[in-house]
């Protein structure tokens, strides 16, 4: 059984990805944060407490020495200026006793060496204090094994405090180490994430929402044939199916309306031609004398009866190309020859109204492989289209131009007419289009330059038209060369 995957809206798709991102990077800020604070911490930690407790067994073990030597100089030279230097020094000594012990109320828990000299200097004080009221003359201090005792302890004190601050320093290196390591990483994550992010960007949204641009274009075109194959479950693949749901639609009716036209060009082409027939043996006075205002009236009728058949033509010529898509009988040609006699073909309608037209072939014996007439009848209608457009003693240039390294041969066609407006340039290759300026004063279906469109990209080449700096414009017909 086939596994149906879930719908996933483009927009929870989005929200997916952003609270990816929102959780990697508040992730990163929050492990960042929590590990800056116990830096802090410790940091704070050196500088309220193993820093007092570095600076106060410094001078407890200096005024113990003091205490030392100003007790043992009193008992020997009973001078009164020795107890006071040591009863000075005692003070000294008692005010950083009580600065550690206060340490606690900042959470400092005081080493077993430290204690331990805390109940032995607390003892001989007692002792101490006894001692003086009984032996004024006399200062009762330690004797020589307690001093180095003490000594010791406080030694351990100051070297136990200091080798807190290096943990604490080794702590904090190593936290910022790792901070850094994980922050490293999650930028890692974070550039992993986006490329994947790019990935399901470009699958889900910007390939389809591109095939959907390129639909539409080719649909502008008046190519219904294409088909969009989106498998995303989200809201492109509505409009994909929409889109080709639509296409095949006007595919349809195209086809219908194509083969409606043919039929009925098909079907109106013998009886006009019996009519123009007839027409034409009335006004040549075969079939009897005709006055001249009968005369007047069956030319008339004879010259839009030939308009009208050329109508004809031009819808039954969009027809037949697009049943062939391209693939009529094709035989190689020698383009300079064919544009030459194309231009030759509508000198006449050039000289009525004093406009030249000049060749400049640069290439020599480019051979186009296509059909002979459509390709005729392509350049014959631009420069028709130039002629007709070109102001009284204008001018025309057509110039063939060999593109050596990419194998295709340029035509270009510039007149000096009023040129098109720009935002009719898109336009004027689509069937029945007619620009605005020619509506009202020329005839014409609008299908002129959509079968000359239709012909050359059958043949794989291109065709576009430019408004020239001055007047007028050029249509460049670009063909692949055999």
């Amino acid at each position: 059984m086939k596994t149906v995957l879930p719908r996933i809206p483009i927009t929870a798709r989005l929200a997916i990805l952003l609270l990816i991102f929102v959780l990697i990077f508040y992730g990163t800020i929050v492990h960042v944060f929590l590990h800056i604070r116990h830096m802090a911490t410790l940091s704070e930690e050196i500088v309220r407490i193993n820093n007092v407790v570095s600076i106060q067994s410094k001078i407890l073990i200096e005024d113990l020495l003091e205490m030392d030597s100003n007790a043992k100089k009193f008992n020997l030279l009973s001078r009164e200026m020795y107890r006071e230097y040591f009863e000075s020094a005692r003070t000294t000594f008692d005010s950083s006793l009580l600065t550690i012990s206060q340490l606690s109320s900042l959470g400092y828990k005081a080493p077993a060496p430290f204690v331990d000299f805390l109940e032995e200097y607390a003892e001989h004080v007692n002792v101490m204090g006894f001692a003086s009221l009984e032996h004024p003359e006399t200062i009762a201090w330690i004797d020589e094994d307690t001093l180095n005792g003490w000594l010791s302890l406080l030694v351990q004190l100051r070297d136990l405090n200091q080798d807190h601050i290096s943990e604490s320093m080794t702590v904090i290196h190593d936290r910022t180490l790792q901070a850094t390591r994980n922050g490293m990483i999650c930028f890692g994550i974070a550039v992993i994430t986006a490329f994947f992010a790019v990935i399901f960007l470009s699958k889900s949204i910007l390939i389809p929402l591109g095939q959907l641009t390129e639909g539409l274009k080719t649909l502008s075109k008046g190519d219904f044939s294409k088909r969009l194959k989106v498998t995303s479950k989200d809201e492109f693949q509505d409009l994909a199916t929409a889109y080709n749901e639509m296409s095949l639609e006007l595919h349809e009716q195209e086809s219908l309306r194509s083969d409606f036209i043919a039929t009925l060009s098909h079907e109106i082409r013998t009886p006009l031609s019996t009519i123009q027939e007839s027409v034409s043996m009335m006004h040549d006075e075969i079939l009897g004398k005709i006055n001249e205002k009968q005369r007047k009236f069956l030319a008339i009728a004879e010259s839009e009866l030939i308009r009208i058949t050329e109508l004809l033509h031009h819808l039954m010529d969009v027809s037949r190309l697009d049943a062939l898509h391209g693939q009529g009988n094709k035989e190689e040609i020698d383009l300079m020859p064919l544009v030459a006699k194309c231009a030759a073909s509508v000198t006449s309608a050039a000289d009525k109204n004093g406009i030249t037209i000049d060749h400049d072939f640069t290439s020599k014996s480019d051979i186009i492989l296509a059909n002979r007439k459509e390709l005729q009848q392509v350049f014959i209608n631009i420069i028709s289209n130039a002629v007709k457009f070109s102001p009284q003693g204008g001018h025309i240039r057509i110039a063939i131009l060999k593109k050596s390294k990419s194998g295709y041969v340029h035509v270009g066609v510039s007149d000096e007419g009023p040129g098109i407006a720009e935002e009719e340039i898109p336009l004027i290759f689509n069937r029945y289009y007619r620009s605005k300026i020619v509506r009202k004063h020329m005839d014409g279906m609008g299908l002129g330059l959509y079968i000359s469109k239709k012909i050359i990209d059958a043949l794989g080449g291109t065709i576009v038209v430019t408004n020239n700096s001055g007047n007028g414009c050029t249509f460049s017909v670009t063909l692949p060369v055999q």
